[in-house]
Formats: structure tokens, sequence, C-alpha cells
């Protein structure tokens, strides 16, 4: 089981052990970074489910379990439940959030694997709500507390609140917030392919990948004859972040902003150009196929003679994938252990 799966299974466990948590019937439950698990099932019987997830791939599975993720209720619920990820100050944005959306005696549930910091976030959960219950099982621990305004650090949960709020990063001038990929900071690899990108990029194009819109951004001040751009990200934070981050190209440019999995194809062809850093881990494991399916989309969403501009690293072998769907890799340099990838398409 990965981390994500491990957890469901520990919140299970957790739930069916602890089941004085569920009320007999009513009341409602509020889950930060839901994934599929028969968890979901347990707390159907007994109460009104809300999700949040925000990537793309895993809404889509909640979705197709009949729990289509949303924005938070306008009520107060009886239980919250927090899914950590591997994003420390994202986790405790929603610890934050889910102790102010709680009734008073309302339960907040925190399930952590061990490789991302459980023995800490426990802690910090204890610092926050005054005390918690924990159990250990797959490799996760599973606390809870229960909402007592008088224990709560308030100081703690308004800190952790802001601290995980969208807002302009002072050391890059971009919107951003915990949770995306190279938050506070420019990714290198990304800066690199910026600075190599040429002025003669025109018409219409799309960034895979796009996070809050560095590449896009560098890409529409570079050169004054794109026309369309698509933007294609998997997590939704990151496009509300892109487009505060590109409001003012939109008199200029067509944007579209495309809440998307770019493995499950882009819906667009004919593009003149198709610029991408892409990512290649799944959480915090490896899996190089998943850059390998960007190039494809990319390619595919290409018209014959359209280019592709990538930056990845210089182990990743896709070279091999760009040639077996007929595109010609153009040129290639290294630096700083990367490579910039330019390859023709058909």
């Amino acid at each position: 089981m990965n981390e994500q799966e491990s957890q469901a299974a520990a919140l299970d466990v957790y739930l069916e052990r602890e089941s004085g948590l569920l009320p007999e019937a009513g009341g409602s439950a509020l889950v930060y970074r839901a994934v599929p698990g028969d968890y979901l099932r347990r707390l159907g019987k007994a109460m009104d489910v809300d999700c949040i997830q925000t990537d793309k791939p895993l809404a889509d599975e909640l979705s197709r379990f009949g729990h289509v993720p949303g924005e938070q209720p306008a009520h107060p619920v009886r239980l919250a439940i927090v899914f950590a990820t591997k994003h420390r100050e994202e986790v405790l944005y929603h610890l934050a959030l889910a102790a102010e959306h709680l009734e008073e005696g309302g339960t907040l549930i925190v399930t952590a694997a061990n490789t991302l910091g459980a023995p800490s976030l426990e802690r910090r959960t204890t610092e926050l709500m005054g005390g918690v219950v924990s159990f250990c099982k797959h490799k996760c621990r599973v606390f809870h507390a229960v909402k007592r305004s008088d224990r709560m650090n308030r100081g703690l949960l308004q800190e952790w609140r802001r601290s995980g709020e969208l807002r302009r990063i002072e050391t890059t001038g971009y919107f951003s917030c915990p949770g995306l990929f190279s938050w506070k900071s420019i990714d290198l690899g990304s800066r690199l392919l910026a600075d190599s990108l040429p002025v003669s990029l025109h018409g219409s194009g799309a960034d895979l990948g796009a996070g809050y819109g560095y590449l896009s951004r560098m890409a529409l001040e570079r050169a004054s004859g794109i026309k369309v751009l698509h933007l294609f990200e998997a997590e939704r934070k990151a496009l509300d972040a892109a487009k505060r981050n590109l409001a003012e190209f939109e008199s200029r440019c067509e944007l579209h902003f495309d809440w998307a999995d770019v493995t499950a194809g882009l819906g667009v062809t004919g593009l003149d150009f198709v610029l991408m850093n892409p990512p290649f881990h799944v959480g915090r494991g490896a899996l190089p196929a998943l850059g390998r399916s960007f190039v494809q989309a990319a390619l595919r969403a290409l018209k014959p003679g359209g280019r592709l501009y990538m930056v990845a690293n210089r182990h990743l072998p896709y070279e091999g994938e760009i040639q077996a769907l007929s595109a010609a890799v153009e040129s290639e340099v290294q630096d700083s252990g990367f490579k910039l990838i330019v390859a023709r398409n058909g």
C-alpha cells in the first residue's frame, strides 16, 4: 500500500475500534485531502460526508465512488478528518480549518503515515487542541481530539491558517501557497527552461503541469506572438494562483485554465508549441512513467511541425519516447543536472 492507502486503511480500523466517535444517526463529516477507502462507507452509514480534494486524479476517483469533492459546507460539522500529505505547512493549515469548522464538542481526527511525520503531527495537534487519543496501525498513527474552545490554542490556529492561504510570496513575487510544487522558490529546472524559450513562440500553445503559472508568465513576457495559451494542471489550488499571476495578460492573450489530469489526454489538438517541466513523482515515490505520459500527451496535441520545449532531470530517458511517437529531438542541452529538450512533432 502507498501512504494514502495506508492512511485510509488505518482510519477505517480506527473508526471501527472507536465506534463511539460516530453518531448513531445525523450530523455531518468533513474530510480534508480525502482519498477513496472503506472508511467513507463507514462514515456514510452514520453521517453526511463532504470531501475536500483539489488533486484532479484523486477527485475523479472519489467521484466514481459517489463522493464528488466540493467546498467546505457553510454549517459547522460534527466530525472533521485530516489526511496528512508531504507538505507540512498544508497539513497544519488543514488542521486549523478543521478546528475552526468543528462545532463545540465535535471531533477532529488526523490520519498520518509515519513517513509523513506522524509523531510530530500528533505533538502539533496536541498543542492546538489541548490533548489527543492516539492509535497505531499500518505504519500510521491515527489520533483524535475533541473541540473545547477554552482549551484551544487560538494563536496557533490563526498562525497556521494564515501560513496556508494563497498569497504573494515575497521571495518570488508570485502568488502561491503550501501544497504546490516549489511553492516558495522558483524551481531550477523551470528557470533554465524559461531562460531558453525563444521570442518566436507564437499562435496557440499549452503549459502542461503549469503549477502557479511561472513558465506561462515567462513565455508571455518573452513572446508577444502567443495568442492562445492553455494551462493544464492537476492541482486546483495551483490554478487559482496561476489566474492571479497571469491576470495582466488576459487582455492580450486568450487564457484557458484547465483543471485536468494530463495523463488522461488534453482534449486539444493543433497546438503550435507545448512547454513543460513534467513531474515524475507520485507522493514521495519516483514514477518515471508519469513523465513519459506527459511527453505522449504533448506530442499528440501538437500540430505537424509544432515544437515541444521541456526540461527534465538528466538521467530520465525521454528521448526514446519522443522518437517512438515519430517526433525528432532537434536539440538537447545539459546544465546543472538537467537537460533542455526541443522536439519537433511529425
